[in-house]
């Protein structure tokens, strides 16, 4: 069952990445036609570099938690190398933990700007875009690198770490 809830989440991460890598791609297309009709036409495209960024919001919280899965996120890790194990499970249980409440947090608070940005109706400047769905990023992203870090609790628990 432990290892079913593992996979699941693992599944979850990796579509999540995939969507951010997705999302990367598109940014890519999108700022690299804005600069072909800027420099090369003569005509640049008001709206490129709003979307380019909501687009990059996205997909730095969708590949949060996977970056996070593969151990891939910057950190000094020379304390935790050198420690012994069982004072390296610990403060891997600390980190995974703390983790998960800041990622609470950040999860909560993330809720209520997106509650504030429908109530607001606030839109884009530039283009009159939803910011509700820029915003969204937030609590979504917080949600699958809670997940992440219980996963990585749970293989730390079952002394898979």
């Amino acid at each position: 069952m432990l290892r079913r809830l593992e996979w699941i989440i693992d599944k979850i991460t990796s579509l999540a990445a995939v969507i951010g890598g997705v999302f990367t791609g598109i940014m890519t297309l999108i700022v690299g036609y804005a600069v072909i009709a800027r420099y090369v036409f003569k005509r640049p495209i008001g709206w490129s570099e709003e979307i380019a960024v909501y687009l990059m919001v996205w997909a730095v919280f969708l590949g949060a938690a996977y970056t996070l899965k593969e151990d891939a996120h910057i950190g000094v890790d020379i304390l935790i190398s050198k420690a012994p194990v069982r004072v390296r499970w610990a403060l891997l249980l600390f980190h995974y933990l703390a983790g998960l409440l800041l990622m609470s947090i950040l999860l909560y608070h993330g809720i209520d700007m997106v509650a504030l940005t429908i109530k607001m109706d606030s839109r884009s400047i530039a283009i009159d875009f939803p910011l509700v769905l820029t915003h969204l990023a937030v609590p979504v992203g917080a949600f699958i690198l809670m997940l992440q870090y219980i996963n990585k609790f749970l293989g730390l628990a079952a002394g898979r770490r």
